[in-house]
């Protein structure tokens, strides 16, 4: 009981260095943890959060509390062993000692602190200026399967060079990259969202969840920006392979999709954001396959946030939906790559 209300009244982490640490004995028998939380919860004033956990360590069976941050300070109802009540116990070294009332002071403004945190959050384009709230799309319909794609081999002349190298390959399934590709090109809704401390205290732990709402019923993907297919070509070779490196930076990355349910939730981690600080998230990219509005709901939370900042952002998406068969896509296609010459 000592240790618990000594370690939760300290102000940061305690960690020991000590040339000669004790000896791990570890527990004998299991303990409940509901016993635990009911002894605790009995005897401590405001009810303190804790969870009791045993985990195997060094071949034996050791308990551990773990207190997440939360307002102090906490005391005793009423005496207990050696505790006194309405005494607020900390932590100096491997003692226990009573709080001084300058302590008790800083500990309450400490934790009043947290609950005023103040962040912003800003929704930006991939250029890091401010995203539109409306968009002109064009939103393509492919209304027939697509043929394999086969490269006309037949030489020009009899002393014509190669075309081909050896480690080129038909990319059999170009047209029907190529058109996801235009699909979502032409679609396309990508952002990136700004997280800055504007508080004198840091933010730990800063994380973004970001889902979208269809509120005209239209049917929409969203996917990491880093996910996007990048320009199909009609032949592959080794060259396409992606690298271990390439894989791993993609693998580390900070935002993450959740799909396990219904509507689909983005994750976004930033880590801790010193007083002043701003963070940007990776792209993320929203393509919807119809006009109408989208309505983008955001939670900000962090360690320090006493309840998740929740905001909404309305989008709206207009533009005529083209009807395509094999030859009209062609024909779109070639339009929009002499656009890019």
């Amino acid at each position: 009981m000592a240790s618990i209300l000594a370690l939760n009244g300290c102000p940061g982490l305690v960690d020991h260095h000590r040339p000669h640490p004790a000896e791990v004995v570890g527990i004998q028998e299991s303990i409940d943890d509901s016993q635990i939380q009911q002894f605790v919860h009995g005897k401590v004033k405001p009810k303190l959060t804790f969870r009791y956990e045993e985990h195997l360590y060094e071949g034996k069976t050791i308990g551990a509390i773990i207190i997440p941050k939360q307002k102090r300070p906490f005391y005793l109802a009423n005496p207990y062993g050696k505790l006194k009540s309405n005494v607020v116990y900390v932590r100096r070294g491997s003692s226990t000692d009573e709080a001084e009332p300058v302590e008790i002071i800083e500990m309450a403004k400490e934790d009043s602190g947290r609950g005023n945190l103040k962040v912003s959050l800003s929704v930006l384009a991939p250029e890091n200026t401010n995203l539109p709230r409306s968009f002109a799309h064009t939103y393509l319909q492919l209304v027939e399967d697509f043929p394999d794609f086969e490269m006309s081999r037949k030489p020009r002349g009899p002393f014509d060079p190669p075309v081909f190298s050896s480690l080129e390959r038909d990319n059999g399934d170009f047209w029907r990259e190529y058109a996801e590709y235009l699909q979502m090109q032409e679609a396309l809704i990508t952002m990136r969202f700004a997280l800055t401390n504007e508080s004198a205290v840091q933010l730990s732990k800063a994380k973004i969840e970001v889902s979208v709402e269809a509120l005209d019923s239209q049917p929409i993907k969203m996917i990491p920006g880093r996910n996007l297919p990048t320009q199909p070509k009609p032949t592959w070779n080794i060259s396409n392979i992606v690298s271990a490196q390439e894989a791993r930076i993609t693998n580390e990355a900070n935002l993450v999709m959740d799909e396990s349910d219904y509507t689909p939730v983005c994750h976004i981690r930033l880590g801790t954001l010193l007083p002043g600080e701003q963070a940007k998230s990776e792209t993320l990219a929203i393509i919807p396959e119809a006009s109408g509005r989208l309505r983008l709901k955001v939670r900000i939370l962090g360690a320090e946030l006493a309840a998740p900042i929740e905001q909404e952002h309305l989008l709206e998406t207009t533009g005529e939906v083209k009807a395509l068969d094999f030859p009209g896509f062609q024909k779109y296609m070639q339009i929009k790559l002499n656009e890019q010459k």
